[in-house]
Order: C-alpha cells, then structure tokens, then sequence
C-alpha cells in the first residue's frame, strides 16, 4: 500500500504520524536549550530566557491571529490558499514592523543589563523571521500538507541545535547564541519560501483594503488571545527576571522548559484535530462533540501519567539534563508537574475553541487566566520565590481549563457562519 493510498484511507492516522514527528522535532529545541544551561550557567541562562520570553511575546503581535486564521479558512476552503497567501504576506509586514518597533523600545526600560537587551534585540529578529515561518505552516497545515510541514519544521530545528551548540561550543556565550537563532531562523525562512512556491505558486505580498479589513477583522481576536497566551505563559519569567535574580530567572526556565517538554503529546492531539474539527463543525456538527470528548480524554490520562512520573523523578530529570547547578529547579518542576492535568487539558480546549469560531470567549476566558498568574506572581513570589511563581501557573491553568470547558458545552452544537 502506497503512502498516497494510505493518506486516502487514514488521513487521520497519517496526519497524525506527521504530526507527531513535527511535535517530537521540538525535542531538538529542548536539546539546544539544555546544552545552553550547562555552558551558560543559571545567571547567563536566565538572561537568556528572560530575552526569549519577552521576544516569544513580541512574536504574537508580529502574527496577531494570522496563522490560526489562516489554518480555519484554508482548511474549509483549500481553493483560496493561493490568493490568501498572498494578502496575508502583505498584511504581515505591517504587524512584523510594529513588533520590532515596540520591542526595541520596552526592552532597555523593563531591564538595564546591557546583555539582555542585546539578546531581546537578536531574538525579536529572529522572532520575526519565525513569524513568516508559522504562517506558512498554517497554510500547510490547512491544506493537509503535514508531511511538508514536519521536514519544514524538523530542518528549522536540525539548523537552531547546529547552528547553537557550535556557538556555545566555541564560547560566545549568550550573544553568539542569539546570532544563532537569527541566522538559522533566516536560513530557514528562505528554505520554506521555496517549498511554499512550489506548493502554492506565486509568493508576491498583495494589498487589498477591503481583504486586508476582513482578514484582520477574524484575526484579531485570536491575536489578543495569543498575545494573552503568551503573556500567560512566560509572564512569570519576565516578573522573575525583573523582580529577582538572574540566577532564580535561570532555575526557574530550566523547570518550565522541561514542563514544557512534557506538553509535546497533546500539542500533536491538538495540531491534528484542530482542521478536523474545523471541518466537521462546518459540515458534520454532531461529530465534534464527540471527537472533542475523545481527544480530551486521551490528553488528561496523558498528563496525568506524564505529571506523576515527573513528580516522582523530578530531581534525577534535573540533574541528568541540566547538572547540580540547576538543583534549585526540582521544586518548582515537581510543582508544574501536578499541574500537568490542567496544561494538558488547556491544549485540546484551545484547539476546540479555535476550530468552532469561539474566539471571543477563548480570549476573554485567556485575559482572565492571565490576570489571575500575573496578580498570584505579584503575591507569591516575593514569598516564596521560583515556588511561588509555579504555583500560580498551576492555579492559573486550573481557572482556565474550567472556563474553557464551561464555553464549549454551552457552544458546541451551535455552529455559526463561516
């Protein structure tokens, strides 16, 4: 049986397989920023995820929702990726120049470290660059095109670990790292311009007031709610990295970042079932209850496998993957971890919430999950430091998962207009 055979008769199955190696890809990821921790050290590494976090930030207004949107419209309507690819390109410029604008203005007034702002500066370039990037795995994504956008993504990854360990390596420390990431990130983007030619055709950025106006009018509210997101994830590391030391910011990344590792496997269940219920709420709404329930299902007992086995064993993860400097991270790991329920949860919901034209809800539940993190941080941590601030992410994700679940079932079942 052919792989085109196999596509046809278990595109779930298969996207799913792809899906999968793009997740696992983020791996390498993982892999580059433990061999930074181990050259760095906690203080330069915390200045080095102090920089990431705030670039990660900048990065939504540089998309404001165009990538999600573009997954939704593509995925019912293939026909139109040509002639949106091209508006949406257009329109990109404006918001990736107005990223970097504000970018290099709050990065020297939230911190005066010279290193960091340095490294905010090459890492909202390279943010820039990865913006383009998510666009055209939107539209891959819309049209199906999972296995174009696993060897996208595995060949940015591959590129991001050579290009920043041969940098560490060297000993160009922090500064050299970020130039890693603009120049492999630039390699990348011209590598996927030209898999998207050959895929789409023309790549010429078009301007059209009134498409302009209706794109940006669907995409905003999933571009607060990512720039919400994000702001909810990593607004911890920027409070620490403003409030304490360099050192905690660095203990308390290298826990998240493996946190963030446990959530490869309901990032997949969610890249996979966010077209697919994006379809069937269209064309078949009595299904999406129940694939929705199944994939739910699926990502908890994950998570909470996942969370125990971290709780169990945090203090050898550390240790293995970061070294004794980072002992400091067991504790606030072992607390994300019993959170892993909710995070997990958090992933299918979103992608739930996405595909059934919840957006405004999916925004207003974020805003308050993030107002929530940012209000316990403000208390928790000068109390109780990096535990502090894993502890009000947990809380956080806790509201989130039972607003969210509180939104779809009153929603589901009720399909609106395209």
């Amino acid at each position: 049986m052919t792989l085109g055979t196999l596509r046809e008769r278990f595109p779930t199955l298969v996207n799913s397989a792809y899906a999968t190696a793009t997740a696992s890809s983020a791996g390498l990821l993982l892999v580059l920023l433990l061999i930074a921790g181990r050259f760095l050290g906690p203080e330069d590494y915390g200045r080095f995820q102090y920089a990431m976090a705030v670039a990660t930030i900048v990065e939504t207004i540089m998309d404001l929702g165009l990538a999600h949107v573009t997954v939704r419209a593509v995925a019912r309507d293939k026909s139109s990726a040509s002639s949106l690819f091209g508006h949406v390109l257009g329109l990109k410029l404006v918001w990736v120049a107005a990223g970097l604008a504000i970018l290099f203005i709050a990065a020297p007034i939230l911190r005066r470290d010279p290193v960091v702002i340095e490294t905010c500066y090459l890492l909202g370039l390279s943010s820039a660059a990865r913006s383009y990037f998510l666009t055209a795995r939107g539209f891959l994504q819309g049209l199906d095109r999972f296995d174009l956008e696993a060897v996208a993504v595995f060949g940015d990854r591959v590129l991001l670990l050579a290009f920043g360990a041969g940098t560490l390596a060297l000993g160009f420390g922090v500064l050299g790292l970020g130039v890693a990431f603009v120049v492999a990130r630039a390699v990348t983007l011209t590598a996927v311009t030209l898999l998207l030619r050959g895929v789409l055709g023309g790549m010429t950025p078009t301007f059209d007031r009134q498409v302009w106006r209706d794109l940006q009018a669907a995409a905003i509210p999933l571009g607060f709610f990512m720039i919400a997101l994000n702001l909810y994830n990593y607004i911890d590391t920027i409070i620490l990295g403003v409030m304490r030391t360099n050192a905690e910011t660095g203990w308390y990344a290298a826990a998240y970042r493996i946190y963030e590792g446990l959530t490869y496997p309901p990032s997949i269940i969610a890249a996979v079932i966010t077209p697919r219920l994006s379809y069937l709420f269209v064309h078949d709404p009595a299904k999406v209850r129940r694939v929705l329930v199944a994939a739910l299902a699926g990502s908890a007992a994950l998570g909470i496998v996942l969370g125990g086995g971290t709780i169990l064993l945090g203090g050898h993860i550390v240790r293995l993957l970061f070294g004794e400097r980072f002992d400091a991270a067991v504790g606030p790991l072992q607390i994300l971890a019993g959170g892993a329920l909710f995070v997990f949860c958090t992933w299918i919901l979103h992608a739930a919430a996405i595909a059934t034209n919840l957006d405004r809800r999916l925004l207003l539940t974020t805003i308050v999950g993030f107002v929530t993190n940012v209000l316990l941080n403000l208390v928790f941590i000068p109390a109780w430091g990096i535990r502090g601030a894993a502890s009000a992410t947990v809380i956080a994700e806790a509201l989130t998962v039972a607003l969210l679940i509180a939104q779809l079932a009153r929603h589901i079942g009720k399909p609106q207009a395209v």
